[in-house]
């Protein structure tokens, strides 16, 4: 009789599957409202920045709502070069890369990080295919060009950049996606293609093959 009582007691407290569905569905058309209310561009379009009205740019891998003008989307990644903007077409969202609106990732005086003495020396700039967590990006990297400089291969692995050659290198990888390819590996038993093929489909879900590759 006691047992009884415990497990009538437990039940009207333990929910299953359906029950939790059934909340759900309770939900679901505020749910849909916020889902494409999160497409579309808020009513003020004033850089939260500078207060510039033509602010048409915003960034998902940065958390909160954030609402910028190019030159402040730019300025707020200095130290973001692997986040993914996205800009308002006037009918929609489209993703964009950094490095296409003028965003330059520069290594500094030879991988330091602090600007060269011959700044302004522009030699330096090169494209190159990075791979992170959470894709690959094209990124327009400025190397240290200045009288006596470490490689390049060297300023990359400075800035936690794993060159793929080391003789003018085209393609890195972070650190932090060697590191979670590691775990991914020993936990999933991924291998390197399928991981690879993961990334491109993250990069572009619709068209993965035209992720670029060097």
């Amino acid at each position: 009789m006691f047992s009884s009582l415990i497990f009538k007691t437990m039940s009207d407290h333990c929910q299953g599957q359906n029950d939790y569905l059934r909340q759900f569905l309770a939900h679901e058309e505020s749910y849909l409202n916020d889902i494409l209310n999160l497409e579309i561009p808020p009513s003020d379009h004033t850089c939260i920045t500078c207060g510039d009205i033509e602010a048409q740019f915003r960034c998902l891998d940065c958390y909160g709502p954030h609402w910028w003008c190019k030159s402040c989307l730019i300025t707020s990644h200095t130290h973001h070069p692997f986040h993914r903007p996205q800009h308002w077409n006037d009918e929609s969202f489209e993703n964009v890369a950094l490095c296409d609106l003028g965003y330059v990732f520069i290594l500094g005086h030879s991988g330091s990080g602090h600007r060269c003495p011959e700044d302004g020396n522009f030699f330096g700039d090169r494209r190159l295919t990075v791979v992170h967590v959470n894709g690959v990006f094209d990124t327009c990297v400025r190397f240290c060009r200045c009288h006596g400089a470490i490689p390049e291969h060297e300023q990359l692995f400075r800035h936690r950049l794993f060159p793929s050659t080391f003789d003018r290198p085209e393609t890195a990888f972070t650190l932090d996606l060697l590191d979670y390819y590691g775990i991914d590996a020993m936990e999933c038993k991924t291998s390197a293609q399928s991981f690879f093929q993961k990334l491109r489909r993250v990069t572009n879900n619709a068209f993965p093959d035209e992720v670029p590759v060097s």
